[in-house]
């Protein structure tokens, strides 16, 4: 059974012997250590763009068993998107439209915060240019912003 639950048993692959000589000092493997972390490093790439290109779910949706997109937020995948540079930040409470680039966000349950740089703010009303800011955070609860991609 244990064969079987051996992924490498099928190859020459020896079990590591570094668990072996733990309390002897002068028979380090230095190989298996090197070997062992070369491959770790590539693991650990290939398991990070699994979950960062969301490879599950993408193949959960090709096959009809899943429409769930991946475990972020609307908010975070909308603004994560290559398309989106640079956007309109319409606040209905402070009747302002932001209009720059995204250069950071955030979301927790109730609160969005979003940073922007180049940053032009309108009248939300009329659209009249009120001023320019190099960087400007804005903090807002969900209900009171719209954002737009801007062409």
């Amino acid at each position: 059974i244990i064969d079987f639950i051996n992924l490498f048993a099928f190859s020459k692959i020896a079990d590591l012997s570094l668990w072996n000589n733990l309390t002897n000092a002068n028979k380090i493997p230095y190989g298996e250590i090197i070997f062992s972390t070369i491959i770790s490093v590539i693991l650990s790439y290939i398991v990070s763009l699994v979950e960062n290109e969301k490879v599950i779910f993408r193949i959960a949706k090709h096959f009809g068993v899943s429409n769930k997109y991946g475990d972020e937020n609307l908010y975070s995948k909308f603004l994560n998107a290559k398309e989106v540079e640079y956007v309109y930040v319409r606040s209905i409470k402070n009747e302002l439209t932001y209009y720059g680039w995204v250069k950071s966000f955030s979301e927790s349950d109730n609160l969005s915060e979003i940073c922007l740089a180049e940053v032009s703010v309108y009248n939300y009303e009329d659209s009249e240019h009120l001023y320019d800011v190099s960087e400007i955070y804005l903090s807002f609860t969900k209900q009171e912003i719209i954002i737009e991609l801007a062409n």
